[in-house]
């Protein structure tokens, strides 16, 4: 009888002891939600090569002032498909003025005097062929324009300046001349008007 006691405590330990050594089930980890990643931005679709053509610009300013005739310069490029030019043009010019000069006795006497001034015309130009419609021209434009002011006959003394600085992009029919910008001098009744003219030459 005491022999099936322990055996039986002995069968109860053991059972007890193999529940006790049973591993315990892992926690699961908690894994953080992604963010949802962007979508990654649309990719430019790449320039096409350029052709082998050549393209003149023609670039017309006309100045104007009141009634007076209109003085009109030209700037004339050529450059080949999806390809810059530029052209700078400068020039010194003497201005007069008068300064008052007292001789031995004591007599103001007017004494003329020159000073010098830049003026210039530069013109920045990439012209781009259009590929769907071959008799047209994108082209991105730059002026810089400082000319003198616009005197009279009777008027002397230093003249100011006017500055004129423009960058566009246009769209040109081949051969046919467009006006780009047109504008007044902020300070008299001057105006002046760009042409630009794109002439694919084949």
């Amino acid at each position: 009888m005491l022999k099936t006691v322990l055996a039986v405590f002995f069968v109860a330990v053991l059972s007890a002891a193999a529940v006790g050594a049973q591993p315990r089930p892992a926690q699961t980890a908690q894994t953080p939600v992604a963010e949802k990643a962007a979508p990654p931005a649309a990719k430019a679709p790449p320039e096409p090569p350029p052709l082998p053509i050549n393209i003149k610009i023609e670039v017309s300013i006309t100045d104007q002032s009141g009634s007076n005739p209109a003085a009109k310069k030209v700037v004339t490029m050529i450059a080949s498909d999806r390809m810059s030019t530029n052209v700078r043009s400068s020039a010194s010019i003497p201005v007069k003025s008068t300064v008052f000069t007292g001789p031995p006795n004591n007599a103001t006497v007017p004494t003329p005097s020159y000073s010098y001034k830049t003026v210039q015309i530069n013109v920045d130009a990439r012209p781009s062929i259009l590929q769907k419609e071959p008799n047209r021209i994108s082209l991105n434009f730059g002026l810089e324009y400082l000319p003198t002011a616009r005197l009279t006959a009777q008027e002397e003394g230093e003249p100011g300046l006017t500055s004129w600085n423009e960058r566009l992009s246009v769209i040109l029919e081949s051969g046919k001349p467009m006006i780009v910008s047109q504008a007044a001098d902020p300070t008299s009744d001057r105006k002046i008007t760009v042409e630009v003219t794109a002439t694919i030459l084949k």
